[in-house]
């Protein structure tokens, strides 16, 4: 083989064959990190190497001198390897004044050396070679400039496109299994910059349990197919041990044989959009549950009130018996009242969802009496049910009396309606530190867990739970929510718990405020049966 070409290799710039400016292509060798320690050429035109053997170089520029001394600076070789940007410089020790140029080229560069003026040429005609070889230098090297300033003006458009993301850059190089993040103007989810740079797996790891094996699946499916973008939204721990939604999504790029070499994208922090879409798909469905239970309850009393209207105008005064008549009339007004309750509820409904909670009206308040007022008035839609009442001491202080009797008549009357009808409901309140407690315990079949745990949401009923211990419940499945409101709106807690040998019990506790100045109505300690 030849001095002038080693195969595989093409002259820089397609240089002419019968130019007479020497050309020598060098290619880099690296260290173990990396990095060009020096140059060795490839390939070289005629004139080259005419000059190689005339000054008996080998092949590694290192090892060129003249006179004892290096013809060229190794360092210099490298900047202009790692940043493109061509170096000229005089030809050291040359007789005729040439000078040389350095140039990127492929994955190596190009060494041109060039005459110092084409005045000083033999004649015109090597003189306008000359020229002509020198001016497809200066194309080359604008050309190379050109190059340098798009290079230039990308990175700077990246640079500037990082700093005016939330997003995280990063950009994982197969080879190495090396993944760089880059966090643009955000905070990387808390971690700190010494993992900044880190191996796949320690990504992997922070993926949530649940999403990590679709995640990490399809990323290897990927890779191995022939797609170039990968997209998916997953749960990622941050720093503080909180989760993030997160939409992450890449572009790989592979070799001229199609391997995959490097794989660059961005993971973008998607939790407030995701709890935005959920509360959207949750008001739509409470929408759908609100509409659909409140169209079917409130025809029912009003098919009643309409049915017997009609009754009484058709059979009129004089058919109608007393007996009837006061039927129709029972009919017309308990399907009045119930609507008017159904009614209450969607407004304390409301008004918890939309003015962040229901309003109350603090006064001096005796929840014995409380306590004995609701046992009254379910006494007497309950005749045949007993219901025992246990106040331990004095329940006195500022609450709104009128709400907690709802809270307890919503409480005793479904313990009433769901509990065993031939045993008691239990009623009682005591003081426990700082809190007063009620509790409302009846026997009877436990509640199914899965039902404890939305047992407090709004329009419970609407699931399949309107049939319940054998009789249908009149209500919009909105008296446990409602409960909780206003309990919650006093800065207390309710909780229940059901099981089989003690029945199901709820238990109220509300904070005790300072005694009012105003004197309540004392409740003595009694237990009485209704």
């Amino acid at each position: 083989m030849g001095l002038s070409w080693g195969p595989g290799m093409a002259p820089a710039w397609e240089l002419s064959a019968d130019s007479e400016t020497p050309c020598i292509l060098l290619e880099p060798l690296h260290g173990e990190t990396g990095e060009a320690l020096d140059f060795r050429w490839t390939s070289m035109n005629v004139p080259a190497e005419g000059w190689v053997r005339s000054l008996e170089l080998g092949r590694h520029v290192s090892l060129w001198t003249r006179e004892g001394a290096a013809l060229f600076d190794v360092a210099t070789f490298v900047r202009v390897l790692m940043r493109g940007v061509p170096h000229v410089g005089l030809l050291p020790g040359d007789a005729a004044g040439r000078r040389y140029v350095v140039v990127r080229h492929g994955e190596g560069l190009a060494l041109w050396l060039l005459p110092r003026d084409e005045g000083q040429a033999a004649d015109a005609h090597q003189a306008e070679r000359e020229r002509a070889a020198r001016q497809e230098v200066e194309a080359a090297l604008a050309r190379a400039e050109q190059t340098v300033s798009a290079l230039r003006e990308a990175e700077e458009r990246y640079r500037l496109a990082t700093r005016a993301t939330h997003d995280v850059l990063w950009d994982w190089h197969f080879a190495t299994d090396h993944v760089r993040w880059d966090p643009g103007t955000g905070n990387a989810f808390g971690h700190a910059t010494s993992v900044l740079e880190h191996k796949l797996g320690w990504w992997g790891e922070r993926v949530h349990d649940e999403d990590r094996d679709r995640v990490v699946d399809r990323l290897v499916e990927f890779v191995a197919s022939t797609g170039d973008v990968w997209s998916e939204e997953y749960r990622f721990q941050r720093a503080d041990g909180s989760w993030a939604h997160v939409l992450d999504r890449g572009v790989l790029a592979r070799d001229d044989e199609g391997r995959p070499v490097r794989m660059i994208g961005s993971m973008m922090d998607v939790t407030e959009r995701t709890r935005q879409l959920e509360t959207m798909v949750e008001e739509a469905r409470f929408r759908e549950r609100f509409i659909g239970i409140l169209g079917h309850d409130l025809r029912n009393p009003l098919n009643a009130i309409v049915l017997s209207a009609r009754a009484q105008k058709r059979r009129g005064p004089l058919e109608c018996t007393p007996e009837q008549y006061r039927q129709h009339a029972q009919r017309i007004e308990a399907s009045a009242t119930r609507m008017g309750n159904m009614i209450a509820d969607l407004l304390d409904l409301t008004r918890a969802r939309l003015a962040g909670g229901i309003p109350l009206r603090k006064g001096p308040t005796d929840l014995g009496a409380v306590c004995q007022q609701v046992v009254d008035e379910l006494s007497a839609a309950y005749p045949d049910r007993a219901v025992a009442v246990d106040v331990d001491g004095k329940a006195e202080g500022e609450w709104d009396s009128e709400r907690l009797a709802q809270v307890l008549s919503n409480l005793v009357g479904n313990a009433l309606e769901h509990g065993s009808p031939d045993a008691p409901v239990f009623l009682r309140c005591w003081t426990k530190g700082e809190h007063q407690v009620l509790e409302v315990q009846n026997p009877g079949n436990p509640i199914p867990e899965e039902l404890r745990e939305r047992l407090f949401d709004p329009f419970r009923q609407g699931e399949g739970e309107r049939e319940q211990g054998g009789r249908r419940n009149s209500g919009l499945g909105l008296g446990l929510f409602i409960v909780k409101e206003i309990v919650q709106a006093h800065g207390g807690t309710v909780e229940v718990t059901s099981t089989q040998k003690e029945g199901t019990t709820f238990t109220v506790r509300l904070p005790r405020p300072p005694r009012p100045k105003a004197k309540a109505k004392a409740g003595r300690s009694r237990t009485r049966t209704a």
